[in-house]
């Protein structure tokens, strides 16, 4: 017996005066799912069944991809992103980095690859902390972001750390090495919340959450969020 292999196109129909540009944002792409064909600077393909997606990814996404062994399938949070004439993918590696990537995405100046480049930059935690304290020469470290765009990204996303349960950080001045003062009930709690304002139950992650600090008490808040996502949906889907 043969085996036949049908795709399926979904076609998404504009009407001819639609300008691209409006619709922005949209959730045509949530998701894809398999192997990682090539790599460059701020974009992979990813090979779906056979068709490859060209997906823009942030520094540390890549990283990550990069660690994966050959042939070794992996998941990417996709938004698409429409412009005035075309659409473009931004996949991530978790949703707490697409959640920031679309708060981002709300400050005017601040375009789609933007985001991704200061969220490759910089870690949850120093971004939460340069937005607590009003610090908008944060930014302006960042390639493209002049004073103007950082005093606005300040204004613009000021309560976005407590909004999504990043409000408890408190970074140590005088340690070099950028290490948060964060006890492992704070951090956990603190966890608890970014996951639940991501649509997860408390008791789905309050172990899973407590095993890893036991095992890792050092962990930062981003990679604690990051390694519980990956725990929770193998245990959803495993």
């Amino acid at each position: 017996m043969f085996k036949i292999n049908l795709i399926f196109l979904v076609i998404w129909i504009v009407p001819k005066k639609t300008n691209l540009s409006k619709l922005k944002i949209n959730k045509m792409i949530a998701k894809l799912t398999g192997v990682i064909d090539s790599i460059y600077d701020d974009k992979c393909i990813i090979d779906v069944n056979g068709v490859g997606y060209l997906v823009f990814v942030s520094e540390k996404t890549l990283d990550f991809l990069k660690q994966l062994p050959k042939d070794k399938k992996t998941s990417l949070v996709v938004v698409t992103v429409f412009k005035q004439d075309s659409a473009e993918l931004f996949g991530f590696a978790n949703e707490i980095e697409k959640t920031w990537f679309l708060q981002f995405n709300k400050v005017q100046g601040v375009g789609s690859k933007m985001a991704q480049k200061i969220l490759g930059s910089y870690s949850v935690e120093e971004i939460c902390q340069a937005l607590i304290k009003s610090n908008s020469k944060f930014f302006t470290q960042i390639s493209g972001v002049g004073p103007k765009l950082a005093t606005r990204i300040v204004t613009e996303m000021k309560g976005v750390p407590n909004k999504l349960g990043f409000s408890n950080l408190i970074l140590s001045e005088d340690n070099n090495d950028n290490n948060f003062n964060i006890s492992n009930d704070q951090i956990i709690n603190d966890a608890i919340s970014a996951l639940e304002n991501l649509g997860y139950k408390k008791h789905d992650c309050q172990k899973i959450l407590q095993n890893i600090v036991k095992n890792d008490t050092n962990i930062t808040l981003e990679n604690l969020i990051t390694k519980a996502l990956r725990d929770i949906n193998n245990k959803k889907f495993g």
